[in-house]
């Protein structure tokens, strides 16, 4: 296959369970980009959040970030384009969804902000370990996040609310509470996550944007994914991959399976459709 640029989701599809790269799949992203194909990162994590095993390889030029709301140069920081979140409907969002049980937070330029009541208590909300080391490592405590967007206004990248456990009548609930705001985009990477952008951010729209500034068609982009939010990308792209692991949803819109994360699925797919 003719493929100039792989657009590949982090969590659930590139690292495994336990949220490491293996050894077979960068050496498989190495020798793309050793071949002149554009490996980029597509994830609902800020650049921070990128694990370095990932951030180290060379020669990754460009990152999607926060479900596509940045398209980032890797190389410089710069931010070449960004879809945000304004602080208005942020606030709408959490007048809509504060007395339901669960948490929130947000990224604003790159860096994630939230309650520190909320951050205390992340055990509570039944994350997994992993997950909650990462969220305190990149998200600064506030007295109250309300607060911090009435004085600063700010342009969000995107908003994460998080439920206890996998309840899905909460989640359902507040699904329903968020379709009434207009000028979001609600998706979801994890059973007990739900995730809040502004409108033209998708994964698929900046697989687009960057292919267009690449001087790449569309035809020739492959992208792999696991979750609700990969799907504009994996619908878009000339070649779309889903994991086994992943959502029953976005496998019915998939060129191909992937094995699953833990067996080094996007690597297998790359050895045999591409290299």
């Amino acid at each position: 296959m003719n493929i100039r640029l792989i657009a590949i989701d982090l969590d659930g599809t590139l690292l495994s369970s336990d949220k490491n790269l293996s050894e077979r799949s960068r050496r498989v992203l190495e020798e793309c980009i050793r071949r002149g194909i554009y490996i980029v990162p597509c994830t609902g994590r800020t650049f921070e959040g990128i694990p370095e095993p990932v951030r180290r390889i060379e020669g990754i030029r460009y990152a999607i970030l926060t479900n596509g709301a940045c398209i980032q140069d890797a190389e410089t920081g710069e931010i070449l384009e960004r879809r945000g979140l304004c602080w208005e409907k942020a606030m709408h969002v959490i007048n809509r969804i504060e007395d339901f049980p669960l948490m929130y937070d947000c990224y604003i330029e790159g860096r994630g902000k939230a309650d520190r009541r909320f951050l205390d208590t992340l055990e509570y909300y039944e994350i997994r370990p992993e997950i909650c080391r990462l969220i305190r490592e990149t998200r600064d405590p506030l007295p109250s996040l309300r607060e911090y967007l009435e004085e600063k206004q700010p342009l969000l990248d995107k908003m994460n609310i998080y439920f206890k456990g996998y309840d899905r009548d909460t989640k359902q609930r507040v699904r329903q509470e968020l379709a009434q705001i207009e000028g979001i985009i609600v998706t979801s990477s994890m059973p007990n996550n739900l995730e809040i952008n502004g409108e033209g951010a998708t994964k698929g729209e900046a697989v687009r944007r960057l292919a267009r500034r690449l001087k790449i068609p569309v035809s020739q982009t492959m992208a792999f994914g696991d979750g609700e939010n990969d799907r504009s990308m994996v619908e878009l792209a000339g070649v779309g991959v889903a994991m086994e692991n992943g959502n029953p949803l976005i496998k019915k819109c998939a060129s191909y399976i992937a094995p699953p994360n833990d067996a080094d699925g996007v690597a297998d797919i790359i050895e045999k459709l591409v290299l």
